[in-house]
């Protein structure tokens, strides 16, 4: 019933610790930074769980999310289900910058910023660096998801599952909204990092 991430926690610590004594190189631990200390947002409900209340242990010795963050990827067909394919899966060897340009006509421009600053992409590189120039140096895969809610109307999601960082990456959730996006949730390598509280377990 669970679709697990195929990248996931190991030996379970307190957000961002297994990133800072890894070896990343130094961009990709500033952006694990960015995306663990960004989210001191009001409708954020990621506060209200601990590490070892949302984690369980798995038979091979990793972890999966038994939270209440509905959009974490573990809860994949559980809490909600794949509407429409946007992207289908495509790693770096087949992103040319043919193709990064028709992925970006597939969406609104206002959505493609938005995505950039929440995967910290927008801060690597050189500034006013191209989405191009991003894409090609940075970004590993993508996949583009519209998705419906199991429990929850009245939501229009679009889910992003961006790898980076050589076998890292994460999975980020937006709302479009009267007023455009907004963010919903946010994990990197299975750890939530933000979890609106339209998407709260219990909580809406």
């Amino acid at each position: 019933m669970y679709e697990v991430s195929t990248r996931y926690r190991t030996n379970p610590q307190p957000v961002g610790y297994h990133f800072l004594n890894s070896n990343l190189g130094d961009s990709m631990k500033w952006l694990a930074l960015f995306l663990f200390s960004g989210a001191a947002f009001a409708q954020d409900m990621t506060r209200l769980e601990t590490i070892d209340d949302a984690y369980t242990e798995t038979m091979d010795g990793g972890s999966r999310y038994v939270g209440k963050c509905s959009t974490h990827e573990d809860y994949y067909k559980f809490y909600y289900k794949t509407l429409k394919v946007i992207q289908s899966y495509i790693d770096d060897s087949r992103l040319s910058e043919d193709k990064i340009k028709d992925i970006i006509k597939k969406l609104d421009p206002q959505l493609l910023k938005l995505v950039l600053k929440e995967n910290g992409l927008d801060n690597l590189g050189e500034p006013n660096e191209s989405v191009i120039f991003i894409f090609q140096n940075y970004v590993d895969d993508i996949t583009i998801d519209l998705i419906s809610h199991q429990l929850y109307d009245g939501l229009d999601l679009i889910r992003f599952n961006i790898g980076m960082g050589g076998g890292n990456g994460g999975f980020t959730v937006f709302n479009k909204t009267k007023n455009g996006y907004e963010l919903i949730s946010r994990t990197f390598d299975g750890d939530l990092s933000y979890c609106d509280k339209k998407v709260w377990l219990g909580k809406r």
